[in-house]
């Protein structure tokens, strides 16, 4: 008999946990970058922490996934059309408040305490709007962890236009479209910059247009779950393969990369498809953990995991301006991997305990201004038995 989810559950909680994984790895590769870089006695042992930016794969992934559910359900027929004055609300409530907050903080914290930098009025107007790391010379956030934010705003408001393509005959398009643009992008972009200084070439390679198939490797997951959701079709043995597959694909490639890493930025064949190798990987673990897998419920749906993953944006926007503080003062002249034992839990409780009140007295309740939390769809009420087909 074909598994099917919990009918009254208003969330994927195993996704939820995902994202708390998502922003702890990348505060692991802050942390072991900052302290040095430890190699741990070599064999590879430090390669989780090295590649631990790949966090931000899985953001970018996990929440296409999520925020074309309903797009999905109503390019199927299976529900009317997602409200989009709902959906820019929530998706302007969902980052601008707790970025607002941290900005106003860091500002006072650099003019009164003379901790950080201050921002002349030109890089302040340009904070407000998220124009970061953009024009000539470009605006540098006050926050590293920032340059995240343009993009994915950027995929936020392209997704309704993107998702008129999440339909039967004409996801293939959307899918080949948005691969070979990411691919041109990265590869026209790099023969701009291939001499100018590695940060020159992440900020210009990184941008929304060479992380586009990413994000449209989630919105086609999205996709096909609601497609198995309403066949009723998807076995729990095919969600528990899923999920190894995607575990698997993603220790492959992560792999990979960090057998690469001394060359990938000067135009290693990796800097042109990575982020499509791990966000194919990363959809089978969505896919699987979605539609039931054994092994989601304890690896990413248990309280602790997904505590932190209510608290992963404040956990993504916090730990690097706290570590900027404790680096200098906290046993600097330490060998690395004995200050990485010593900064790591220090960074951690820190991080956890700022993660908790920006959720608490921030993120929640504007979330919660004037809409109540929506299931997401096939949760609420079970989908049609009848559906058309996906290809």
């Amino acid at each position: 008999m074909a598994f099917m989810n919990k009918g009254t559950a208003s969330e994927l909680p195993e996704l939820t946990g995902l994202r708390g994984l998502a922003a702890l790895w990348v505060l692991l590769f802050h942390a072991w970058a900052v302290c040095g870089e430890p190699n741990f006695g070599g064999y590879g042992l430090a390669a989780p922490f090295a590649v631990g930016w790949a966090g931000v794969d899985v953001f970018f992934t996990l929440s296409a996934f999520l925020l074309s559910l309903p797009f999905a359900a109503w390019r199927l027929g299976l529900a009317p059309r997602p409200a989009l004055k709902r959906y820019f609300t929530r998706r302007v409530l969902r980052i601008f408040p707790a970025y607002y907050v941290q900005l106003a903080i860091l500002l006072v914290l650099a003019a009164v305490f003379g901790i950080g930098r201050t921002l002349n009025p030109h890089d302040f107007l340009a904070h407000l709007g998220l124009w970061l790391l953009i024009g000539d010379p470009p605006v540098m956030p006050l926050n590293g962890v920032w340059f995240t934010l343009p993009i994915e705003f950027a995929f936020y408001l392209m997704l309704p236009l993107l998702a008129l393509l999440l339909a039967p005959r004409r996801w293939p398009w959307l899918l080949l479209g948005a691969v070979l643009f990411a691919f041109l992008y990265r590869w026209h972009a790099y023969i701009g910059v291939a001499t100018a200084p590695v940060p020159v070439r992440v900020n210009v390679i990184e941008r929304f247009p060479g992380r586009i198939d990413q994000f449209v490797i989630g919105m086609v997951a999205a996709y096909f779950y609601i497609v198995w959701r309403a066949r009723g079709t998807l076995q729990r043995a095919t969600a528990d393969r899923l999920l190894w597959l995607g575990l698997l694909g993603l220790a492959l490639v992560c792999a990979a990369i960090y057998v690469v890493r001394a060359t990938y930025w000067d135009g290693h064949p990796l800097l042109f498809c990575w982020h499509l190798l791990v966000s194919l990987a990363l959809a089978a673990l969505l896919l699987g953990c979605a539609s039931g897998s054994r092994l989601g419920a304890p690896l990413f749906g248990n309280r602790v995991v997904r505590y932190l993953g209510e608290i992963s944006f404040g956990v993504y926007l916090w730990h690097f301006p706290i570590l900027s503080w404790l680096a200098p003062v906290l046993v600097p002249n330490a060998e690395p991997a004995l200050r990485l034992a010593l900064v790591l839990p220090v960074l951690i409780g820190l991080t956890v305990a700022a993660a908790h009140l920006s959720y608490v007295l921030v993120e929640r309740p504007f979330l919660r201004l004037g809409q109540r939390r929506q299931a997401h769809p096939g949760f609420a009420t079970e989908l049609p038995a009848t559906l058309v087909e996906p290809a």
